[in-house]
């Protein structure tokens, strides 16, 4: 489904998007107020670039996302814009709202957006615009949030001129193809349920329910919106009829159950107790009635009122499976109880689907903060001039390796060292102990070291802290070191050393700009007094032209360590598991997760080398955050190993020094 533009329709847009953007900055200050809203501006997690963003709003079209994402590559970033609907496995999404989508974009690069239903904000879709990412919704019917949008004609149409409707009337309805949920809650007895309920849905099914022969089933409520459970309480008060909320537990002799929690719909859905669903909205004409799509695939018979016109697809699925209340909900539910319970297989939706998206791109970096390139200049003259630049270097008596980037944190420099440490006999590891503890000596030998060197001490390479780098190659050689391993030491030259290797992280390989506009220490041209480049996450390029030997390098999940004890990939349990990490760029640990198929319950960071406090029993870290903790914590931390193309010359070259 195209939208072709008229004359007077970019003028049209483009004067409502200046007036979106104004309100939003009028509502930036406010909306920073809410802890809930502060989530989707500040601190938002963001992928690798060139994942495909896939987001959704309310739990159902999370069902259609997960059906989507079985059928598409591992990097796929799910994003939630609901601030009240807490979705299992997926990041807040960045509120449209000015220098937060921009900013978020930039710093995501996303290879391309997909929308599920519907969810059309126009800084989202303006900002792809301006990037070249494509942007395609999917699973679209009709629905009041899109016929409002279309009401404004000539804004709807310059909107969505390059975005691509995939309509959920020629591949079919997204939710059928998800994977089968696994109950979350087991029901005592055989029962119905009340699906995505709205008001007046609950009074029908009450009294039709309270009309049925004795021994009646349970009766499950499962409203669309959670702020209604006190309204329904109230309801079921006046019918006096015992009930209990999920919350507090299934009370095995509750007449109703009113589902007060989220998430767990879908999976009840499947409880073989369950003999009949009710789906909500089919007596309002404006509403024209949620999907069946997860009763149908749970193989239930499914009771609906006279409005479906929201799911056409949906309701044609099994059409021998769904009873319609003509005259009275009652006989609907009597004739619907009759019938047999029949698993449906998953749809083919999401493969016709994925056969019609547009392929991702890779959209090109840019500045991190562009109002402060006048002040690079500055940065460069006077960080020439430090001491650490100027100093005179001091030999010692051992050859010295120096690992180091032009950017401030992240590149990969800590896997390259403990890479060659293993590999290079009588190598020892010397850096300053970022965030080391503060009572201590200077030079510290395998003891309050930082985490980075307690990291590499865990795995039996000898390490020495020492802000004097000078001081701590000595001590290292007094205890038998035959050659250094200096650990981010580019910019710190009072150390001589033989041979030079610098990073570049391939997903961000010019720190997105000098400091302080970016994070680049120096520039491109410091590659002068290099030897090697050591390039961390292989998969991405980077610039031609590059002076140096190359080593190509990517990281690779390599098993768990557990209370100090190593185990494989496999001994993770299964199901959603906490996320937590200070790193410098979170983000690659939490894509690493997802290419492996863990689906985080909830993900939070914090600033790099900064404590971890408040984990989650069982949370998952990375090998650094767990150098932080006591060796018998109660984590997973996941080891990580590299895998190394051209290395053997750099060993060889390393060798040669001896």
């Amino acid at each position: 489904m195209a939208v072709d533009l008229r004359p007077g329709d970019a003028v049209m847009g483009s004067s409502f998007f200046l007036l979106w953007r104004l309100l939003g900055l009028f509502l930036l200050p406010v909306l920073l107020l809410d802890s809930r809203s502060r989530r989707h501006i500040l601190r938002l997690p963001a992928p690798e670039p060139g994942w495909t963003w896939l987001h959704g709003a309310s739990a159902g079209e999370h069902r259609a996302a997960k059906g989507l994402q079985t059928a598409l590559p591992p990097t796929v970033w799910r994003t939630r814009s609901s601030m009240r609907t807490p979705i299992t496995g997926t990041f807040p999404a960045p509120l449209d709202l000015p220098f937060v989508v921009s900013r978020w974009l930039d710093r995501a690069r996303p290879g391309r957006l997909i929308l599920v239903e519907g969810e059309l904000w126009p800084g989202w879709l303006v900002a792809c615009r301006h990037r070249g990412i494509p942007v395609t919704v999917v699973n679209a019917r009709p629905s009041e949030g899109a016929r409002r949008w279309q009401r404004l004609g000539p804004v709807w149409r310059w909107m969505v001129a390059d975005v691509t409707f995939i309509p959920q009337a020629e591949t079919g309805d997204l939710k059928q193809a998800a994977p089968k949920p696994r109950p979350a809650l087991s029901l005592p007895r055989s029962a119905i349920v009340g699906a995505s309920t709205r008001p007046g849905d609950e009074a029908r099914l009450l009294n039709a329910w309270q009309s049925l022969s004795s021994p009646r089933p349970q009766l499950i409520l499962a409203p669309r919106h959670l702020h209604r459970v006190s309204e329904i309480g109230a309801l079921l008060d006046q019918a006096m009829v015992r009930w209990c909320k999920r919350s507090d537990g299934i009370d095995a002799t509750a007449e109703v159950v009113v589902l007060d929690t989220m998430g767990e719909l879908a999976g009840l859905l499947h409880d073989p107790h369950i003999r009949v669903a009710f789906i909500g909205g089919t007596f309002s004409e404006n509403i024209g009635g949620h999907s069946p799509a997860e009763a149908l695939s749970a193989g239930l018979p499914v009771v609906r009122g006279p409005h479906a016109a929201s799911n056409p697809i949906a309701w044609a699925r099994s059409p021998d499976r769904i009873f319609v209340a003509q005259d009275t909900l009652l006989d609907a539910l009597i004739v619907a109880m009759g019938c047999p319970r029949q698993p449906q297989p998953n749809s083919d939706a999401a493969q016709r689907v994925v056969e019609r998206l547009p392929a991702t791109m890779m959209p090109a970096g840019r500045t991190a903060r562009p109002l402060l390139l006048p002040l690079t200049g500055l940065w460069q003259r006077g960080a020439s001039r430090l001491p650490s630049y100027a100093a005179r270097p001091q030999k010692v008596d051992v050859p010295v390796i120096s690992v180091g980037a032009l950017v401030a944190g992240g590149a990969g420099k800590t896997p390259a060292v403990g890479w060659l440490a293993q590999r290079l006999a009588g190598a020892w590891v010397v850096a300053r102990g970022y965030r080391r503890p503060k009572a201590g000596p200077p030079v510290r030998i395998q003891e309050g070291l930082g985490d980075e060197l307690e990291m590499l001490r865990r795995r039996g390479i000898p390490v020495v802290s020492a802000p004097d780098r000078v001081a701590g190659a000595r001590a290292a050689v007094a205890r038998g070191a035959r050659l250094i391993l200096l650990d981010d030491g580019f910019q710190h030259r009072r150390l001589a050393r033989d041979l030079d290797i610098v990073c570049i992280d391939g997903r961000w390989p010019g720190g997105r700009g000098m400091i302080p506009a970016g994070s680049r220490r120096e520039p491109w041209s410091a590659l002068h007094r290099a030897h090697w480049i050591w390039h961390s996450h292989a998969d991405y390029d980077l610039p031609s032209g590059l002076p140096l030997p190359l080593v190509r390098a990517r990281l690779q999940p390599a098993g768990w360590i557990r209370r100090g004890a190593r185990l494989p990939l496999e001994a993770l349990p299964p199901g959603p598991r906490p996320a937590m990490t200070g790193i410098a760029r979170p983000e690659g640990f939490a894509c690493m997760l997802l290419k492996m198929g863990i689906e985080i319950s909830h993900w939070r960071t914090v600033g790099d080398h900064q404590p971890l406090f408040g984990l989650p029993a069982g949370c998952i870290v990375t090998e650094k955050d767990a150098a932080r903790l006591p060796v018998d914590a109660d984590v997973w931390a996941l080891a990580v190993s590299l895998e190394v193309t051209g290395g053997a010359p750099l060993l060889d070259a390393i060798e040669a020094l001896r």
